[in-house]
């Protein structure tokens, strides 16, 4: 949700304004937004253990399955990325996949899981995989109106694309996808080229 260009742009904050302004919250919406608050506080302070554990306990709650489809999927994405985060890649890739689906259904950000399950493939070097994640990705993207709309996210899929399409051993797709993540570097503004990845794989129990 922590980008597009941090997914903390996505929909967490808007759902959990959303949730605790509105004075007739449901239980159900609560626990949702609970668990999204604590969530996010525990990765911001780089704590991704304490976050999958936030995580899952949510899914352990009863009332979560009576929560909104596009709730799940927010809470299905950053458990996800928690996952990735500590290692475990076969969960996180499932939890990616629920959000990605979920988000398909009802008309959310599917690209942003989509982008998730391509780095994460990336982190355990699983190239071929990786690069069919990413090609799905841009073709969900306009190239003209992503590099105005989201020029760090657009610059920084491409850039990603090329490490796995010349991990893959396409070393000329790999430079054709860099030089197009030059020409979208090159308009960006300073105070815009910082962006935050999921550090996939760092934090390992």
């Amino acid at each position: 949700y922590n980008h597009v260009e941090n997914y903390m742009k996505r929909l967490i904050p808007g759902v959990i304004i959303l949730l605790s302004l509105a004075c007739c919250a449901s239980v159900n919406e609560k626990s949702a937004s609970d668990a999204m608050q604590k969530g996010a506080a525990a990765q911001n302070r780089g704590d991704w253990d304490a976050a999958r554990r936030i995580y899952a306990e949510s899914f352990a709650d009863r009332n979560l399955a009576q929560t909104s489809p596009r709730d799940r999927a927010v809470l299905h994405y950053e458990y996800g990325r928690s996952l990735g985060v500590t290692c475990f890649y076969k969960e996180a890739e499932h939890e990616l996949t629920l959000a990605h689906d979920l988000d398909k259904k009802t008309g959310g950000v599917f690209y942003l899981s989509l982008t998730e399950l391509a780095r994460l493939s990336l982190a355990q070097k699983r190239f071929p995989d990786a690069v069919s994640y990413f090609e799905r990705v841009l073709a969900e993207l306009d190239p003209v109106i992503t590099a105005k709309k989201a020029p760090v996210f657009y610059a920084n899929v491409l850039d990603d694309y090329a490490l796995a399409l010349s991990g893959a051993g396409r070393p000329k797709n790999a430079e054709a996808a860099i030089k197009q993540a030059a020409e979208v570097k090159a308009n960006i503004p300073a105070e815009q080229s910082v962006a935050d990845r999921t550090p996939y794989g760092t934090k390992c129990a």
